[in-house]
């Protein structure tokens, strides 16, 4: 019996996509629970990876190159507009599993084009290209199959100036908290995407991303 039934799922697709495009970028408390959610996750995450002596806490990066990702997130931060394609490769065998639950992940290479809707900023328009661990907490099911996801990696800009914010260094920290269902080799859901340099040099404004993401295992 699947955990979770089709019918039932339908209505979390729906609120996942509404809440990407219409979450406002003034939240500031909610982008702050998020992005402290995300690097708790992650935190939390290595360190279950590294108790287990698994990928990607060891020097031999174990990956399985039969199971692959290609995905793509569509998302928003006030008047910045993003365009993000993640390419992905499994690291080989579960961090962890039990019978109805399983932690893996992945190293994932992301190409993202931003552009501003916003007439008169000082740059209206930049890539960024980004490696991230990602970490999948998922359920086992028969059909559709529950995911939380949480990573952090190194991103950089193709100019510190993102619209009027000025980034200070084009080197950055993307951290990432993703939620959503798999079913067979594709999946939806809603992934947020928190860009900064951890104060390596300031000033250092926020941006933070809501997005749709669609992706497709192979």
């Amino acid at each position: 019996m699947p955990l979770i039934s089709r019918s039932n799922t339908r209505p979390l697709i729906t609120g996942l996509l509404l809440a990407s495009l219409t979450m406002p970028a003034q939240a500031v408390d909610l982008n702050r629970t998020l992005l402290s959610t995300a690097i708790a996750g992650t935190i939390a995450s290595f360190g279950l990876a590294c108790y287990q002596q698994k990928t990607p806490c060891t020097l031999a990066q174990e990956m399985a190159s039969d199971r692959r990702s290609v995905s793509v997130d569509l998302g928003r931060d006030d008047t910045l507009q993003n365009r993000a394609l993640w390419l992905g490769m499994d690291w080989q065998g579960p961090i962890y599993e039990s019978d109805r639950f399983i932690v893996n992940g992945r190293w994932a290479l992301n190409l993202q084009y931003w552009y501003s809707n916003e007439s008169g900023v000082r740059n209206d328009n930049g890539y960024i290209l980004g490696l991230t661990p990602v970490f999948r907490y998922q359920y086992k099911a028969d059909s559709l199959r529950p995911y939380l996801e949480t990573g952090i990696g190194p991103q950089y800009l193709s100019d510190v100036w993102l619209e009027n914010d000025n980034k200070s260094t084009q080197f950055q920290f993307g951290s990432i908290l993703g939620i959503g269902v798999a079913h067979d080799g594709y999946e939806i859901g809603y992934r947020y995407q928190h860009i900064s340099n951890n104060n390596i040099q300031t000033p250092n404004p926020d941006t933070d991303i809501h997005n749709i993401h669609i992706g497709w295992h192979f």
